[in-house]
Formats: structure tokens, C-alpha cells, sequence
């Protein structure tokens, strides 16, 4: 049976645990909100080329399998993981200022490659936090979770009406604001002490480790094969307002755009413990690549403003259906002392796809312009078919904590 996502049980949880670890995501994803959406615009208004853009926004993604496995390898053997929160917003912060300062190619591919290694431990170390709360005290993922998904939307509205009034040259700024909001909450979350240590009566015991599954093949092609199908949404991420704004759509409309997405993310992961929970963790995922490999082939076509809305909407399955169910698996495999190295493991291999997918991005929307989504639900589509193999392939075995993997 799959370990549920929502039960009421609270006893032993730090104090006003869930609320915690939701403003800690709100703040990253606050920065999202401005940084994914209008960076590339930011770059355009610096008078980047489309290569240049690609290459730029790439770099970080490439960048951050250096900073996400080292900081969340940190972050498993550091006295407490906020420790590694706090570092990494602090360094983000300095090179968000650093910004506000530069135009040429080359310092901003640096300052902005820095970034990427220091802001990439955040998330993943954060996801750590809050999965740490499913295991222990049944918080619903879902429901704590969401609210790092609203914090993106309104600061993406936020920056449709900043980019409405001051254009590209808002966002490195606006980024530095929101990245004061990381100290912030990092220094306010909940101390959970070293990992995969819990205390009992006679004192601080760490559970046992069994082998580590990072290197077996079904866990490598399940982790893969959901992280090549996120990567198929670099061209959206580094393109699309770009594209929107040249067929002559408005900032607030590419915010609408934007918006909708994460309001059916919202919608998804707040009905996930209720609806969610019959369906099988390798029936979430793969149903998010095989909606991915849709989404692209449909995104080239003539679509008005109520297409590109309604499509956007799709998100909720390419990444929020596929996230909770890679957030079961790593549940059900990957033990709570390696809980933070589990999440790192996944977003460097998203950071791996998506640094190919975005570097790519640049030449073929260069090459074919918005047809080029047409290569992303190619990787989609062979996301899908790992997820698949990974799937038949799986031992028939007890998860992580001795819990009974359901091999549906």
C-alpha cells in the first residue's frame, strides 16, 4: 500500500509546523514567480541574442548539478538542514544585486551561473523539510505544498503590472526583493535536527540506513525519465512570453497565462490527498509525460488567448500530477536520512534536462520558432517510456522504513 499524503494525526510535530514550512516555500517561489516568466524578457531588454538567452539560462540549470547534490548532501549531514537554507538564500541575494548592476554577456552569464549553484540546494532542501512532516507526522503534501504555487501567482501578477509600468529592466530588482523573503523565511523554519535522527526516550537515535537505491536501474530510470519529461518544459520556461508578447499579447495577459498554470497546479495538489490517493504512484507519473507529449505538440498551434489560457492549464498534470507521484516514490524508496539527497538526486537530473533542453531551445526556436515544441514532446515522450521501463522493472521488495512498495 502507498503511504498516504493526508492523515490527521499531529502529535510531536514542532510548532505551527505546517504554516512554517509553507511561507518556506512561498519565498523561492515568489523569486520563480518573477525570475521564470520574465528573465528571458529580462535578458531580451538587455539586447541578448535568442542564442545568447538560451545559453545564459542554461548555464544555471548546468550549474546547479554542481550546487543541488552538494547541498543537499550537506544538508543530510549538517546538524540541522536550515543551516544549508540560509547560506544558499544569503549567496542568492548577493548575486541578485550583483545583477542590478550588469549588461553584458558575459558578467551576467557569470553572476547568473553563480546563482544557480548557490539557489540550487533551496527547494530540494525545503521539499526535504516538508516530506520529513508526511513521514513522521502525516502532514498532507498537498495542502502545504500549494501555497509556494500561490506566492508564484501573485508575484507573476505582480511583475505583469511591474512590467507594465518599467519593463525588462524590473526584474533583477524585483528578484533581489524577493530574495530577501528567503533569509527570512529560512530563519523562521522548523528545526527538525540532524537528519533521520528523532528523539525518544533514550535520547537521539538515528533509524537504520539500508542501501542507498541511487544506483539501481529502476530508480534511475523512473527518477530520469520524470525529470527528462520536466525538462521538456524549457523551451515554455525560456520562450513562450517572448512568443506571446511578438503575437502582441499584453503583460497582464502572458501573466494571466502564467497564472492559470498554477492555478490548476494549485487546484491539483490541494485535491490530491482526496483525489489522488486510488491512483498508483507510476500511474501519476507517467500520466504527466504522456499530458507533456500532448501539451507540446498542441502549444504550436493557432490558439487565440482562450487556447493558450486553457492549454497553460495542462500544468497541473505535467507537473503537478508528476510531482506528487515522484514524491511517493522517493517516500517509498529513499530512507529519511538521505531524505534531502532523495530530492537533490531528482532536481539535478531536472537541472541536467532542462540545461540541454534550454541551451537547445535557443537555436531551434532560432531555426523553427514555435514549432521547435515539437522536439520537446519528442523528450516527453521518451520521459514516458523510461518511467514505463523503470515501472516493469522494479523489484518486488519492501520501500524504505519497511514499508510494502504497491508495484501498481
Amino acid at each position: 500500500m502507498h503511504q498516504p499524503l493526508s492523515v490527521s494525526q499531529r502529535a510531536g510535530a514542532p510548532h505551527l509546523f505546517g504554516l512554517r514550512v509553507a511561507l518556506l516555500f512561498c519565498a523561492p517561489l515568489m523569486v520563480n514567480g518573477i525570475g521564470l516568466p520574465y528573465f528571458p524578457v529580462f535578458l531580451d531588454y538587455l539586447g541578448m541574442s535568442d542564442a545568447e538567452i538560451g545559453i545564459i539560462l542554461a548555464m544555471p540549470h548546468l550549474l546547479r548539478m554542481i550546487g543541488t547534490p552538494l547541498g543537499s548532501w550537506a544538508a543530510d549531514r549538517a546538524s540541522d538542514r536550515v543551516h544549508v537554507l540560509v547560506w544558499s538564500s544569503v549567496v542568492s541575494l548577493i548575486t541578485a544585486l550583483a545583477l542590478c548592476f550588469s549588461q553584458s554577456f558575459w558578467a551576467v552569464l557569470i553572476i547568473y551561473g553563480l546563482q544557480g549553484i548557490a539557489y540550487a540546494p533551496y527547494v530540494p532542501v525545503a521539499e526535504a523539510i516538508l516530506v520529513t512532516g508526511v513521514r513522521r507526522w502525516g502532514f498532507d503534501y498537498g495542502v502545504i505544498r500549494l501555497w509556494g504555487s500561490a506566492a508564484f501567482i501573485l508575484t507573476n501578477l505582480i511583475g505583469g503590472w511591474l512590467f507594465a509600468i518599467a519593463g525588462g529592466g524590473m526584474v533583477a530588482p524585483a528578484m533581489a526583493a524577493f530574495f530577501v523573503l528567503t533569509i527570512v523565511t529560512a530563519l523562521t523554519a522548523p528545526r527538525l535536527g540532524r537528519a533521520g535522527f528523532r528523539a525518544s526516550a533514550a535520547g537521539d537515535v538515528a533509524p537504520a540506513a539500508g542501501p542507498s537505491p541511487f544506483l539501481k536501474p529502476f530508480f534511475i530510470l523512473a527518477i530520469g525519465g520524470a525529470a527528462l519529461s520536466q525538462g521538456s518544459h524549457a523551451m515554455l520556461f525560456t520562450f513562450a512570453s517572448i512568443y506571446w508578447a511578438k503575437q502582441g499579447y499584453s503583460g497582464e495577459a502572458i501573466s494571466l497565462f502564467w497564472a492559470a498554470g498554477v492555478v490548476a497546479e494549485i487546484l491539483m495538489f490541494w485535491l490530491s490527498a482526496r483525489f489522488l490517493s486510488r491512483i498508483s504512484l507510476w500511474g501519476l507519473i507517467l500520466f504527466g509525460c504522456g499530458v507533456a507529449v500532448l501539451r507540446w505538440i498542441i502549444f504550436p498551434m493557432e490558439l487565440g488567448f482562450w487556447g493558450h489560457l486553457g492549454l497553460q492549464c495542462a500544468h497541473a498534470f505535467t507537473f503537478a500530477t508528476a510531482h506528487i507521484g515522484i514524491q511517493r516514490f522517493l517516500i517509498a524508496h529513499v530512507d529519511e536520512s538521505r531524505e534531502a539527497s532523495g530530492q537533490g538526486y531528482y532536481t539535478t537530473m531536472i537541472a541536467l534536462f532542462m540545461a540541454l533542453g534550454t541551451w537547445v531551445s535557443g537555436y531551434l526556436y532560432n531555426a523553427f520558432g514555435v514549432h521547435g515544441f515539437y522536439a520537446m514532446s519528442i523528450a516527453a515522450g521518451l520521459g514516458f517510456v523510461m518511467v514505463l521501463w523503470a515501472r516493469l522493472i522494479q523489484p518486488q521488495s519492501a520501500g524504505a522504513g519497511g514499508a510494502t512498495v504497491d508495484p501498481s
